[in-house]
């Protein structure tokens, strides 16, 4: 049986036993450290600190409205793609870009991007514009105001393109074509009418009798200048005798030593007009003599020359050479922004032609158009990707500036270019600013800004 002592000792070595385990930590040597309870409160605040500061920098790089957004700026809403003109702080709805740009002065323009959100609670008016303007507008870069083509269909219709590969120019050649029954003949930038009553003779004594007519869309014809006609080549009181010589009016000379196709033709006034071959041939043709006289200089030393040479002066000198078989006519509008004209231009009948108008991605067009040449400076039209044409009565400078052009960038085009195309309604500034309504919420714009 235990002692009184040995129980004391039992006693004494379990306590010790007791705070040996609480004071030397868990088995294998690793601490449970009492959970600290700062710990929660600072994760907490710094959590919090991100989120704000994650706030502040997208504040930053998302900016609201900045600081003049209220006049004269065009708001584009990134959210909502709508777009407004600002004035006096009212958001004014606008139809299209054209008629945004026309509104706004070109020395203060500027597109803000914005959100919806930072637009809530601004004041809005009625909606602004031209109905059926464009919404894009060709960059300076973008403008093609030459190397235009309009091809011939098989169905005699039209292939217009603006931009892209240019039918080849034909210089030099021509073709027989048709156009609402009447023959004509297209060389180069001109169209010769055969006269009705002897066109097969025409043709034949043309040098191109064995064509047979292309059916093309009076509108094509009319791109060309109109020509002398061709038709038999006759003077007026011909077998009358020339005072002083012993050649009569008709006579047809040759001088001696000069080359052999170069012929005279003694006019009824007395003078002596050169004789190309084709006018020799249409000569003919009339009836008045197929004989050539051959005289010395001396003989016709006492006649002045003629201002101008026998027959119509546009005539080609030679007789005309046919395009080939295998392409298809065309007119291609060739020059540079000062000067383009229209001239004869071939594609091969293999290429995909098809009836409508086709404009290069991003392309489009600034030119005046109006009469030819010198009268070629009429009207200001805009043409867009659409192969649409946009009239700019009364353009300024500004008008121009305002649209993102300057006078530089206008090139020259002859109106029967731009009736090919489809018509949009006519560009300016006064309509740009009317609402839907027809009335007028903003002031009047005034002469050149």
């Amino acid at each position: 049986m235990a002692t009184k002592n040995d129980l004391i000792e039992a006693q004494t070595f379990s306590r010790r036993r007791l705070l040996t385990a609480f004071v030397s930590g868990a088995p294998g040597g690793k601490e449970l450290e009492p959970t600290a309870p700062l710990r929660a409160v600072i994760a907490a605040i710094a959590l919090t600190v991100g989120v704000v500061l994650v706030g502040v920098f997208y504040g930053l790089i998302r900016p609201g409205l900045p600081n003049g957004w209220d006049n004269g700026k065009l708001i584009i809403v990134k959210d909502t793609g709508s777009r407004f003109i600002t004035q006096d702080g009212v958001l004014y709805p606008v139809i299209n870009t054209a008629s945004a740009r026309l509104i706004l002065p070109s020395s203060d323009f500027q597109v803000i991007d914005t959100d919806q959100q930072n637009l809530e609670g601004v004041r809005l008016g009625p909606t602004l514009g031209i109905v059926g303007a464009p919404d894009e507008i060709p960059t300076p870069a973008g403008l093609t105001n030459s190397g235009w083509g309009a091809c011939v269909t098989d169905d005699a219709a039209l292939d217009v393109r603006i931009g892209g590969t240019a039918p080849q120019e034909a210089s030099g050649r021509a073709v027989v074509v048709d156009a609402a029954g009447s023959r004509y003949v297209i060389s180069d930038g001109l169209r010769f009418a055969v006269a009705a009553n002897d066109g097969d003779a025409i043709l034949r004594a043309a040098g191109i009798g064995t064509l047979n007519p292309v059916k093309v869309p009076v509108d094509w014809l009319n791109l060309f200048t109109p020509g002398a006609d061709l038709a038999p080549l006759r003077v007026s009181n011909a077998g009358a005798a020339v005072q002083g010589t012993s050649l009569r009016v008709g006579d047809v000379v040759h001088a001696t030593g000069e080359p052999e196709d170069k012929r005279s033709l003694v006019q009824s006034d007395g003078t002596l007009a050169e004789l190309t071959p084709l006018a020799w041939q249409l000569y003919q043709l009339g009836g008045q003599t197929s004989q050539v006289r051959e005289v010395t200089q001396a003989e016709t030393g006492s006649l002045p020359s003629a201002d101008k040479r026998a027959g119509g002066a546009d005539w080609p000198t030679q007789s005309f050479t046919a395009i080939d078989t295998d392409d298809r006519p065309c007119a291609a509008l060739i020059g540079d922004n000062a000067e383009t004209r229209t001239v004869l231009a071939t594609q091969p009948r293999s290429d995909s032609v098809t009836a409508q108008v086709r404009v290069t991605a991003g392309a489009g067009a600034v030119v005046r158009s109006g009469g030819r040449g010198d009268q070629n400076t009429a009207l200001v039209t805009l043409v867009d990707a659409t192969g649409t044409s946009y009239a700019l009565p009364g353009a300024t400078e500004e008008t121009i500036a305002r649209l993102g052009f300057t006078p530089d960038d206008i090139g020259t085009a002859a109106d029967v270019w731009i009736d090919l195309l489809r018509t949009g309604p006519a560009l300016t500034e006064e309509a740009a600013g009317l609402s839907t309504d027809g009335t007028r919420p903003l002031p009047t714009p005034t002469a050149g800004g």
